[in-house]
């Protein structure tokens, strides 16, 4: 029997015993009496089965990832294995999501949509004073099933628990987050490079600089030798926006509008991640993390023909190779900075770097990523399994009508150090508003200085090579 049968036929037994409880809470239910001393022995019999049953399931998911085995889909009626299988993280170090089989939804309009519905149903129900599950219902019962009864497990009282009714939708609703979330990771340098994972909150001790030994004669003293050594600390800091949003306009139900709630949390968390991520921006204690490129020293450009593209990449590749550490490195630039390397011709019209386009490829060699908010001068060569980056732990979305918001980009207010308020302040009740917000738990830290150069005036494309 193999590992996806056994997993099957646990799941369709944890289904039976579920069932024969439901049986027995309705029969006493039905005659309006409590459980008798046999329906009590046998209920808490089953109860102790399942929670069995689900410490296996969890125990088989773990041996699948790290047997490769990832999740597959599996459309109502196919003949396809409807077993729920673990998604390993990628190299970008992405969350696991777990894919549910049974009916299946229609395609979204656009990544997250789906996940934007959920806030969109929790907004108009607090708006009119109804459930979100009514909400989602009325709008998507009949093209997205499945979302609807994520919606309903996530408002009712159901628990999460191993056991608890409503705990097999936890991975489903997982599924949608991180629709979500991969919008985000495709729109950033910061999550298409392969950077190393660390826990949150733990200490790291390491060496910087090298000893040095000594030729000693006869009889002479050793010279001392220094070793340098460091220690890195990732503590959970934060990526946050605030849309503030009419409610005629989230009552609005065409994907344009929703799309529009979307983008509008994205892109605001998108936009400061990679322009703090790629600078040379000093740390700010417990709000922002320095920039890769900190107290690196750049490098200036040898000029803007093929030649000095060539001796630009010997120039950084030479960093990394005197620091022994020249393996798995990425170039990080503007997509306008790749165009232009992509567009130069030698003379005799042929293409000078082959292997690059506005959107990445590669660089002689190396991986190349490309993002909109890095500096269109800087060329930066990088190791991502240098950088450390915390746990990705998911975003966080709220939603209220009864928010006093101080709408401004420097705002002055803190709740650890209150003060009177009188500019800026607008109050979501008062304005037909909703204010709509989105926490992103993130940090980042060079893992010793040969991890980056770069170069900070590169304007390349100007001259053809002769």
């Amino acid at each position: 029997m193999s590992l996806a049968t056994h997993i099957k036929e646990l799941e369709n037994t944890r289904a039976a015993k579920t069932a024969r409880m439901n049986e027995l809470t309705q029969k006493s239910i039905d005659e309006g009496r409590s459980f008798d001393e046999s329906e009590v022995q046998e209920f808490d019999e089953l109860d102790s089965e399942i929670k069995q049953i689900d410490e296996d399931l969890v125990r088989y998911g773990r041996l699948m990832k790290l047997q490769g085995q990832s999740a597959q889909p599996v459309d109502a009626g196919t003949n396809a294995d409807p077993v729920n299988k673990a998604v390993g993280n990628t190299a970008s170090g992405r969350s696991n999501v777990a894919i549910i089989a049974g009916k299946k939804d229609k395609d979204e309009d656009f990544v997250g949509q789906n996940f934007t519905r959920k806030i969109i149903a929790r907004t108009i129900a607090k708006m009119d004073d109804m459930s979100p599950a009514v909400v989602a219902e009325s709008r998507w019962g009949k093209t997205n099933p499945q979302l609807v009864e994520v919606i309903k497990a996530d408002v009712a009282g159901g628990g999460t628990g191993s056991g608890e009714w409503g705990a097999e939708l936890v991975q489903s609703d997982g599924r949608f987050t991180g629709d979500f979330i991969e919008f985000l990771y495709g729109m950033t340098v910061y999550n298409m490079l392969p950077l190393r994972t660390v826990p949150t909150n733990v200490t790291i001790k390491g060496q910087d600089g090298q000893a040095t030994g000594y030729w000693v004669g006869e009889s002479k003293a050793i010279p001392a030798s220094k070793a340098d050594f460091n220690t890195v600390n990732l503590t959970s800091l934060k990526v946050a926006a605030i849309s503030v949003l009419s409610k005629e306009l989230i009552r609005e139900s065409s994907p344009s509008a929703e799309q529009l709630v979307r983008d509008a949390l994205a892109e605001a968390c998108v936009q400061r991640i990679d322009t703090t991520f790629i600078s040379n921006n000093a740390a700010v204690a417990g709000t922002t993390p320095a920039g890769i490129l900190n107290n690196i020293a750049a490098t200036a450009s040898s000029g803007t023909d093929g030649d000095a593209v060539l001796n630009d990449i010997k120039e950084l590749r030479y960093r990394f190779i005197t620091a022994k550490n020249s393996g798995g490195l990425y170039w990080v630039m503007n997509p306008s900075l790749a165009s232009s390397l992509s567009l130069m011709r030698n003379a005799l019209g042929q293409r000078e770097f082959t292997e690059i386009n506005q959107d990445g490829g590669r660089l002689e060699g190396d991986p190349v990523v490309t993002g909109d908010n890095v500096n269109a001068n800087y060329l930066v060569l990088v190791k991502p399994s240098d950088i450390y980056h915390i746990d990705p732990q998911g975003i966080e979305v709220s939603v209220s009508e009864h928010a006093t918001i101080e709408q401004a980009d420097n705002p002055t207010g803190a709740s650890d150090t209150p003060a009177d308020q009188t500019q800026g302040i607008v109050g979501m009740f008062q304005t037909e508003s909703m204010a709509i917000k989105a926490v992103l738990p993130i940090n980042f830290q060079r893992r010793r200085e040969s991890a980056v150069a770069w170069i900070n005036d590169a304007d390349y494309g100007g001259v053809i090579s002769t």
